[in-house]
């Protein structure tokens, strides 16, 4: 039985938390701001569906490939530090982006450049981030902090697009570029003001950098639950959000509808993201439930994508991009929430780093792949055949957990395989 003594306590009176939680929602608004800038931005300088999907792959492509390394880091840094120092890197290269955008020299070679720069520092920062909460906010906190960060990040899914849209419109593309250097100044300041629980702070400094990484990997293949959510999390990246990456292909080439279609498309995801991020904060903290959520999340978004291949009108579209942001987030954020639950907390930057790892290198090879089947053919066809795979993954997910027993596993150390 799950320990239900502190449900009369609110986890808002935890002064960690409201700070922490406030400086993530102020960054991660800057995040999805220069997020659908670079989108637009790569849509306009090349009308191609490729490089657009490219370049947002960019931004993701480094956590597949450096992300488990800096797991290793993750669980073996001061992570205060090391998060102030990450920030402080990421606001420098939007100032940069701002800088090129202004004075009128972007180009693609920046664009592609600052990009990859980006996808390093955010594959670097995620361990560290998915590290922070559970030595930020109180043990019995944990499962609600971590859902009610994931809603954050996806109410700034629903507002940051459509005041980047605007802004875009209004001011340009360096605008927005300058929001998001603005916006890592207050999360630096509670960075440095919040306190952090060392004695919860994962340590693996006695072992080599290749042995921990070894013993991560080892940990995560055995265990049958880490298992099962990182595959069906990162085949959903894969066929899933890198589908998502190409929505101003949709708003300009489908429904001619500009960089205002683009925001509001992109922030019709965001609602249904928030709606799913709310649902998740209702769910009991039990790893199995979130198990189970990820993949009714994956059929909810397998059917949105079906139907978005399908649609006539751009008014069906944004409910469609909806559905499919509500499954989407019910994935994404089940299965971190599923594995932090389940993860030896000794282990847990390198396992999660595991999860950013096959999450974004899924959205970045997806992005690309998606992206360059979309210039062949029409890219409907392409959410057609999208949604069909992330179906059949769920049909798969569903199977498997009925198979091994998942609804009977229990949290914490279990590594039986």
């Amino acid at each position: 039985m799950p320990d239900t003594s502190h449900i009369s306590k609110s986890i808002f009176r935890d002064r960690n938390f409201v700070l922490f939680l406030i400086g993530q929602c102020i960054t991660t608004q800057g995040l999805w701001i220069q997020k659908i800038a670079m989108s637009w931005l790569a849509w306009t300088l090349t009308g191609s569906a490729f490089w657009t999907g490219l370049i947002a792959a960019l931004n993701f492509a480094p956590a597949f490939l450096l992300g488990p390394i800096f797991g290793v880091m993750a669980d073996r840094v001061d992570l205060r530090r090391t998060a102030v120092v990450l920030n402080l890197m990421m606001t420098a290269t939007a100032f940069l982006l701002m800088g090129l955008s202004i004075a009128g020299q972007i180009n693609l070679f920046w664009m592609l450049v600052l990009a990859g720069v980006n996808g390093v520092l955010g594959s670097a920062m995620t361990p560290i981030r998915l590290s922070l909460v559970p030595v930020i906010v109180p043990r019995e906190f944990m499962s609600r902090a971590l859902t009610y960060a994931a809603m954050n990040f996806n109410i700034s899914r629903l507002v940051g697009p459509a005041v980047g849209s605007v802004v875009i419109a209004t001011w340009g593309t360096g605008a927005a570029f300058m929001i998001n250097a603005l916006t890592y100044i207050p999360m630096i300041f509670v960075l440095a003001t919040v306190r952090i629980h060392v004695e919860r702070a994962p340590d693996a400094k006695s072992r080599r950098v290749f042995a921990a990484l070894v013993d991560g990997a080892n940990y995560a293949i055995h265990h049958r639950v880490i298992r099962s959510v990182l595959a069906l999390s990162c085949f959903v990246a894969l066929v899933g959000t890198g589908m998502v990456e190409l929505l101003p292909v949709f708003a300009e080439a489908v429904y001619d509808r500009g960089v205002t279609g683009l925001g509001m498309l992109a922030s019709a995801s965001g609602v249904g993201a928030v709606a799913s991020a709310f649902m998740l904060s209702r769910v009991k903290s039990d790893p199995a439930h979130f198990q189970r959520i990820s993949i009714i999340g994956a059929f909810a978004a397998g059917c949105g994508m079906v139907g978005l291949g399908f649609a006539p009108w751009y008014e069906l579209a944004v409910v469609l991009v909806a559905v499919t942001g509500f499954g989407l987030t019910a994935v994404g954020v089940g299965s971190q929430t599923a594995l932090q639950l389940t993860v030896d907390n000794k282990l847990r930057g390198r396992v999660m780093s595991f999860w950013s790892a096959t999450t974004f290198g899924g959205i970045a090879l997806g992005g690309t792949m998606l992206g360059a089947i979309s210039e062949v053919g029409k890219i409907q066809y392409t959410a057609r055949g999208s949604g069909v795979l992330i179906l059949c993954a769920a049909i798969t997910g569903l199977w498997r957990l009925r198979r091994i027993g998942a609804m009977d596993v229990k949290p914490a150390t279990e590594t039986s395989n």
